[in-house]
């Protein structure tokens, strides 16, 4: 019986599974999370969602940086040079 439900768990590898390993395989991460919020009962506090949901936070932070100017209207009083208020 504990092999059977051993089968049923990702694997031994699910310790490995660290934010790092999560920032550098992106398409793991968004799987892992799709997972994640799909059996969020069992899986929402465990270690490897809880690496995967860290990863993302970091990533998707990094990703907003890069994004091009937006455009908005100055706001009165508030000079600035392109790089932000100054």
């Amino acid at each position: 019986m504990t092999l059977l439900l051993a089968g049923c768990n990702r694997g031994p590898d699910d310790t490995r599974l660290t934010v790092e390993y999560f920032r550098a395989h992106a398409a793991e991460r968004q799987s892992t999370l799709r997972e994640c919020a799909n059996d969020p009962g069992n899986l929402n506090n465990s270690p490897v969602c809880a690496n995967a949901r860290q990863a993302a936070r970091i990533e998707d932070v990094g990703s907003l940086r890069n994004l091009p100017p937006m455009g908005l209207p100055a706001t009165p009083g508030i000079k600035t040079d392109g790089n932000g208020p100054r």
